[in-house]
C-alpha cells in the first residue's frame, strides 16, 4: 500500500471508531509507531481535525466529515458476498435493512463496478439447510444488537426445549453467536444468576429495559461458549486414518473437536479433544476400516461394543435362526 493509499484508509479507520490507540494503527496497517506519528501529523496538516494522543488514542472531532467513499471492485464484491450469507442467515428486518445499503453501496460504484456486480449477482447462492430454506425465523435480531451495544438489560419470553415450557427472562446481553445454522444470544441470565446461551429462534418477545450493566463484571462470552462446546471435561482421542478417508473427516472433524494432525507416510495421525466419547465413536463409525483408534483404550472398547451391536442387528435379518 503506497502511502497516500494509507493515508486514505487511516483516515477511513479514524472516522469509524470513536477513538484509536497508536497500536492498533501500527497492527493494522503494519507500520512502525514513528511513521503512524507521521501519518497522523501529515492528516492534521491537511486540515484534518483530529485530537487525542498517543497515551489515550485519536479521534476525529464531532462534525468532521469524509468525502464520499468510493469501494472498488474487489471490494464491493467482498459486499455482495456477505449480502448473500445475509439473506439466508438473518431474520427479515435485518434483510430488508441490508438491502437499502446495497442499493447506496451501489449508487456510488463506477459503472463498470456495477455490471460487474450485476453479472455476478445471480452467480454467488448461499444454500441453507432443509429446515431453514427461506424461512428464517424472526429472531429479533435487530433489538438484541441494540441491546448489546447500548449494554442495556432485556426482558424476553423463550420457549424452553429441555424443560418444555416457556418462561420469562430478564437477561444481560452479552454476545451474539452463530453456530450450528442458528444465531444464539450469550447473556447473564437473573433467574439463574449464570451465564446462558439462548437460540434466538425460540425468543418470541423482546423488550429493552432501561437498567444498564457493565459486560467486564461477567466472564468473557466466547471463553463461556467454548467451554460449553467443548465442556470442561474434555477427554483426548487419538486416531489414524487413510488420506482418502482423511478428505472426509476433514469437513467436519472441528465439530468433533479436532487439534492436531500429522503426516504418517500413506496415513495421517490426528489429535481430538471431545467431551463426549460415545458421540465421537458413532461419528467415526461413518468410515468403517478406514480409521484405526489409536488410543484411548476406552474408545477403543466403545468402537468395539458399538460395531458388534450394528452387526448382531443387521446380520440378523441374513442368518438362519
Amino acid at each position: 500500500m503506497n502511502r497516500i493509499d494509507r493515508l486514505n484508509a487511516l483516515l477511513i479507520h479514524l472516522q469509524g471508531k470513536p477513538r484509536v490507540s497508536i497500536e492498533e494503527l501500527e497492527v493494522r496497517f503494519e507500520i512502525g509507531r514513528r511513521t503512524a506519528f507521521r501519518d497522523i501529523r501529515s492528516l492534521i496538516d491537511a486540515g484534518v481535525p483530529i485530537g487525542g494522543d498517543a497515551g489515550e488514542g485519536y479521534f476525529i472531532v464531532e462534525g468532521y466529515h469524509l468525502p464520499p467513499v468510493v469501494f472498488d471492485k474487489e471490494e464491493a464484491t467482498a459486499i455482495l458476498m456477505g449480502a448473500k450469507f445475509i439473506e439466508k442467515s438473518a431474520d427479515a428486518h435485518t434483510v430488508a435493512t441490508f438491502e437499502k445499503a446495497m442499493y447506496k453501496i451501489k449508487a456510488v460504484l463506477r459503472y463498470a463496478d456495477k455490471e460487474h456486480l450485476d453479472n455476478l449477482d445471480d452467480k454467488i447462492s448461499v444454500l441453507s439447510g432443509p429446515s431453514s430454506v427461506n424461512n428464517f425465523p424472526d429472531s429479533h435480531l435487530t433489538e438484541l444488537q441494540l441491546a448489546i451495544a447500548s449494554k442495556k438489560a432485556i426482558s424476553m419470553t423463550y420457549f424452553s426445549a429441555y424443560a418444555d415450557n416457556t418462561t420469562d427472562r430478564e437477561v444481560e446481553p452479552l454476545g451474539m453467536v452463530y453456530y450450528s445454522n442458528r444465531w444464539h444470544l450469550i447473556a447473564f441470565c437473573r433467574l439463574r444468576q449464570d451465564l446462558r446461551d439462548f437460540r434466538t429462534d425460540r425468543i418470541s418477545k423482546v423488550r429493552i429495559l432501561q437498567d444498564s450493566f457493565e459486560p467486564d463484571s461477567h466472564p468473557n462470552y466466547l471463553d463461556f461458549l467454548h467451554e460449553s462446546l467443548i465442556g470442561t471435561d474434555a477427554k483426548e482421542a487419538e486416531i489414524r486414518c487413510s488420506k482418502m478417508v482423511a478428505r472426509f473427516i476433514n469437513d467436519s472433524r472441528y465439530y468433533h473437536g479436532f487439534v492436531e494432525e500429522e503426516r504418517q507416510g500413506d496415513h495421517i495421525w490426528m489429535k481430538f479433544v471431545t467431551p463426549d466419547y460415545q458421540n465421537f465413536a458413532r461419528w467415526l463409525l461413518m468410515f468403517g476400516n478406514e480409521v484405526e483408534i489409536l488410543g484411548p483404550s476406552e474408545l477403543q472398547g466403545l468402537i468395539a461394543t458399538l460395531s458388534k451391536e450394528l452387526f448382531d442387528h443387521h446380520s440378523a435379518v441374513f442368518m438362519p435362526k
